[in-house]
């Protein structure tokens, strides 16, 4: 017999579906339109959410859809994973910190995004230093600083200098997984193409990122 909390939550992840898909048959233009849409990498199963953001599965079951998140942002950063990506994540919320990082309303207190979620698939959190979007990798095989050249562009960045980004005695960058918030103001700012920082979904953990690197690079 299938559990009744099971049922509860596959009935909050399909209603809000039915009504999006109901909603694009109809033509009423949903207003997450406007901004244009965003697919997700191929394979990428987990994306970086807006900040206050449950866990995967919560979010998924407590978002609408309603796109108040991305209406209220002040820098644009919010954007809707588009329908190519799935049904069950289409029209939610979530950045790609390389084109346009979260940057927490530029200090204000209360963040506009966790204020305006009608549910609570944002839930609010008593600083920013308490935020999980995510967390940065820094790739020391691409990174300036590591390779030696004199670079500070991400630990200038970060919101919490010296505390989720530290420097060595020789200016390399250390990210302090405790503390990143994976706000992605670091890989915004790095100058290496592609980034030398990859912003991780808060939950990955990063040294099975890198040695997959590695055998990548062979």
């Amino acid at each position: 017999m299938t559990d009744g909390l099971n049922n509860a939550i596959t009935r909050r992840e399909i209603l809000p579906l039915a009504g999006l898909v109901a909603g694009l048959g109809l033509g009423s233009g949903l207003r997450w339109w406007r901004r244009g849409q965003s697919a997700l990498a191929p394979g990428q199963g987990v994306v970086l959410r807006p900040p206050g953001a449950r866990s995967e599965s919560a979010f998924l079951a407590a978002c609408t859809r309603c796109a108040q998140c991305i209406e209220v942002c002040p820098d644009n950063c919010l954007l809707p994973v588009d329908l190519g990506s799935g049904l069950l994540a289409a029209a939610t919320p979530h950045l790609i910190p390389r084109q346009t990082p979260c940057h927490l309303c530029r200090g204000e207190e209360q963040l506009l995004c966790i204020a305006a979620c009608p549910t609570d698939a944002l839930a609010p959190v008593a600083e920013h230093r308490a935020l999980t979007m995510g967390t940065a990798l820094i790739d020391q095989a691409t990174c300036l600083a590591h390779l030696g050249t004199i670079c500070r562009a991400c630990w200038h960045a970060c919101p919490l200098i010296d505390e989720a980004i530290v420097l060595d005695e020789r200016g390399r960058p250390t990210i302090v997984e405790e503390a990143c918030i994976g706000c992605g103001l670091c890989d915004h700012a790095c100058l290496v193409e592609p980034s030398a920082i990859t912003m991780l979904p808060f939950g990955r953990r990063t040294a099975e990122v890198g040695r997959a690197r590695e055998v990548e690079r062979g």
